[in-house]
């Protein structure tokens, strides 16, 4: 389903309004824009690959929370991929000099510090760009990478959210669709399901240190992050 589908979807199953005095189609386009987010947080559906410039001289870089989940960072013609470190090792490696990395949200070490502005690559899941045009698609990798048999589940959130908003009483102000999508206890609902049809599309085989090319999205354009 593209951004619109979802939207009257949504704003037909609630009777939503879209009237010159009250149009709730903008509400409904966040609700929307928050459950790609949300679903993407709980499963992390794909990897992803992007290019960061890192500004010189700068030991630690603020991401602004636009990762959710790093698992790789290489840095071209240098070092290649960087060995993840904790806070502690991070900032003794930057003092001498010692290759490597480390993350906690939504702070990044890369080591050794870059003394001129530096592109590095890094590997993981990122939070998407939001659904605008009618015709964007949460399928697309730019917009969450979400399989269209995941769809669902976006619309699920924002019934929910819609049906708190309006107090909707047939589905309980919404903790019918809220049931739908996260289930009662973790093992039902949408996360649930998704969680488990990703775990069954990968395949078992010997661990590879670092070999994401298999499983990436397209690289993005340099200059997604400017350090500093």
């Amino acid at each position: 389903m593209n951004f619109k589908e979802i939207q009257d979807r949504v704003i037909f199953t609630l009777g939503m309004q879209e009237t010159i005095s009250v149009d709730e189609r903008d509400l409904v386009k966040d609700f929307i824009n928050d459950g790609v987010l949300d679903v993407i947080t709980r499963t992390r559906p794909s990897t992803r690959v992007i290019d960061l410039n890192l500004s010189a001289n700068t030991p630690i870089h603020d991401m602004a929370n636009q990762i959710i989940s790093l698992l790789d960072v290489e840095w071209p013609n240098q070092y290649g991929f960087l060995g993840r470190m904790s806070r502690e090792d991070i900032t003794n490696a930057q003092a001498q000099s010692i290759p490597g990395f480390a993350y906690e949200e939504p702070l990044l070490w890369i080591s050794p510090v870059p003394t001129v502005a530096t592109a590095i690559r890094a590997y993981g899941v990122f939070r998407p760009d939001p659904l605008v045009g009618d015709t964007d698609d949460p399928q697309q990798m730019s917009y969450g990478g979400l399989a269209p048999e995941f769809h669902q589940a976006i619309v699920n959130y924002a019934l929910w959210k819609g049906g708190e908003y309006t107090h909707h009483d047939l589905s309980g102000m919404g903790e019918r669709w809220r049931l739908t999508y996260e289930g009662k206890d973790g093992t039902e609902g949408d996360i649930a399901r998704i969680r488990r049809t990703l775990a069954k599309r990968v395949t078992p085989q010997m661990s590879r240190k670092r070999d994401l090319s298999h499983n990436l999205g397209s690289l993005s354009l340099s200059g997604d992050y400017v350090g500093g």
